[in-house]
């Protein structure tokens, strides 16, 4: 996508007519083309240096899983409730374990539990499981280090150039942070990143090696397009990206048209299946139904001011991919939208620029479009844009690595005319500054606490100063390494460059797992007294009074591995037959057995808390 970029302006409409052409040649003509332009390699060097590279990338993709179950070691328990429980939860299921009632949440989908579910062969114990799953995380998650030195060599930068980019790229928080949680923002930037990989290599000829291996990058980017399809409602923008490649394919690419029906039909089969895996999900967990997501967009789309809203929302979203990836995914953002209008561009390297572009414009509208009305902290959260993060950052820093200084800098100065309208219409909506203390404010805008150092209330422009700044000291040592591009001094520059995104980053994170993931969340921490106190115990059949407040009973849900915790509503029901142990609120201002002022003889209170706003009753 960037390499246009690097001569822009050197190559005529005739000259792109031409790329066009060889791109549509056959496989073997090229191949025999290259062979005879450039000088023949030993075989024997040429596999000795392919292996070389494979244990490189092994070990590099080693370290970042290291790394990331490094951060997480302090995590015993999900902290993000209800995503976290509610995962968790349909892996047990999925496993054949005990389910939950969470009727009128959001459908948390099938996709990532099913990557988990092994897990609960092995082990049911919470804690064991917990980090278990956090350990698959990180296997996943750190496999953006592999797929973005492929994406870098795609962009023309050579393996060492490209292997550096990439572990600096696997170290950005959009990539690395979610990993200790257990939830689908912990995997989508693999797989998305994978996705327009596997696409380009469908797309363009030149990236297979083969027909056979077009074929295959046609099924695989169907096959993640659907899995992310039943992974996560942004998945449904992918799969209608991946219908528009393949119109096009269909269109311009005649040699390639039964790929399409290949790549149609695996799609169909495996979004055919996640939809029945969320189903099936769906009525284990969520047996009296789950909140609309696509009528919440619809609710808020009907009026001029929703809309209004949906558009300053969407230009929140923008504002922290620019902010959570340290100014360079700007830069790669505005290189794909000027790859998008010139014509003397590839058709290939246009359509991935539309494509990457047009998912991101698409995500940022809908995403938090859909939040509902009591979630006003996650309207301008990183979250939803994460893999595209990535993905922009890969570009940017090949940007800044290959591009002519001019190039550069008008793509800085528009990315700086985008970010500081996107922070101005921030400040518009929410004001100057943005909520950064407790564990939901904190969770959400973590990048802008730790640009301003401010775990309480986040300025609205120093966060936005903060970037620009570093884009400014990024684009004076890519000058630099322009100016020596050979020897020790270049080497060392390079050294710096590489080192200093990857310091801000590392810094970043400690942070954010100091003041997010290791400090005490009271809710849980209430849950877990909670059921301390009550001391429930395997055996036990425990059922949740309506008045009990729900951050108390959910982390319990997955805490509970014996049974179902199962709701009824005291004055209109009785407990479910067998039940041992009720749960119920603590009114404010009134006696303890006003959360079940009904509870029939035999019942009795075994622990309570006025304050946490809890009270636990044991039958006998």
């Amino acid at each position: 996508m960037a390499r246009p970029l690097v001569n822009l302006g050197t190559r005529d409409a005739a000259s792109a007519a031409a790329v066009d052409a060889r791109s549509s040649a056959p496989v073997q003509a090229r191949t025999a083309g290259t062979a005879r332009a450039r000088p023949r390699v030993p075989a024997a060097a040429a596999r000795s240096s392919g292996r070389l590279w494979v244990i490189l990338l092994t070990l590099g993709w080693l370290v970042q899983a290291g790394l990331r179950v490094w951060f997480s070691r302090q995590q015993f328990m999900p902290l993000a409730n209800p995503d976290e429980t509610a995962y968790l939860i349909a892996a047990r299921v999925l496993a054949g374990g005990p389910g939950a009632d969470l009727s009128g949440s959001t459908l948390y989908q099938g996709g990532y539990p099913l990557l988990i579910t092994p897990v609960y062969w092995f082990t049911s114990n919470p804690s064991t499981v917990y980090h278990a799953v956090l350990v698959v995380n990180a296997a996943i998650s750190a496999l953006v280090m592999p797929l973005g030195y492929v994406a870098c060599r795609r962009l023309g930068l050579g393996r060492p150039a490209g292997y550096v980019v990439a572990t600096v790229a696997a170290l950005v928080p959009a990539g690395f942070f979610y990993s200790q949680y257990a939830m689908t923002d912990a995997v989508f930037p693999v797989l998305t990143l994978a996705w327009l990989l596997t696409t380009h290599s469908w797309l363009n000829p030149t990236a297979a090696s083969s027909a056979r291996v077009r074929y295959a990058a046609a099924v695989g980017s169907a096959l993640l397009a659907a899995f992310a399809y039943a992974t996560h409602s942004r998945g449904l923008v992918m799969l209608a990206g991946l219908a528009a490649v393949g119109a096009f394919i269909f269109w311009r690419q005649a040699a390639a048209r039964l790929s399409v029906l290949a790549a149609a039909v695996t799609a169909v089969v495996i979004a055919a299946a996640g939809w029945m895996l969320n189903h099936h999900i769906s009525l284990a967990i969520y047996p009296e139904g789950t909140r609309s997501l696509s009528g919440q967009i619809r609710q808020r789309l009907a009026t001029v001011n929703g809309t209004i809203h949906v558009l300053e929302m969407a230009a929140g979203q923008l504002w922290r991919l620019v902010l959570d990836s340290w100014g360079i995914a700007g830069i790669g953002l505005v290189a794909a939208l000027l790859v998008i209008v010139r014509r003397d561009v590839r058709s290939d390297l246009r359509v991935m620029g539309a494509l990457a572009v047009t998912v991101t414009t698409v995500t940022a509208c809908t995403a938090p479009a859909a939040l509902p009305a009591n979630q006003p902290q996650a309207w301008a959260s990183g979250r939803y844009l994460d893999g595209m993060i990535i993905v922009f950052f890969l570009v940017g820093a090949v940007m800044l690595h290959r591009a002519r200084m001019r190039d550069i800098l008008v793509c800085a100065a528009v990315a700086t005319g985008l970010f500081l309208l996107a922070a101005a219409t921030v400040a518009v909506y929410i004001g100057m500054t943005v909520p950064t203390s407790g564990f939901g404010s904190s969770f959400n805008f973590a990048e802008p606490a730790v640009l301003t150092m401010n775990w309480t209330q986040a300025s609205v422009p120093l966060a936005t100063a903060v970037p620009l700044v570093m884009l400014a000291a990024w684009i004076g040592l890519a000058g630099l390494l322009r100016r020596w591009r050979a020897g020790v001094t270049f080497v060392a520059l390079a050294a710096a460059f590489g080192t200093g995104v990857a310091a801000v980053s590392l810094v970043a994170l400690t942070q954010m797992t100091g003041h997010v993931s290791q400090t005490g969340n009271s809710n849980v921490q209430a849950a877990s007294a909670l059921m301390k106190a009550g001391q429930l115990r395997p055996g036990d059949r425990i059922a949740i009074a309506s008045s009990l407040a729900w951050w108390l009973w959910v982390p319990q849900a997955f805490e509970v591995t014996w049974t179902e915790l199962e709701p009824f509503t005291p004055g209109q029901q009785p407990p479910p037959a067998g039940t041992t142990v009720v749960e119920s609120g603590w009114p404010t201002g009134q006696p303890a057995r006003a959360g079940w002022p009904d509870a029939p003889a035999g019942w009795r209170i075994v622990a309570s808390d006025q304050s946490a706003g809890w009270v636990v009753w044991r039958k006998g």
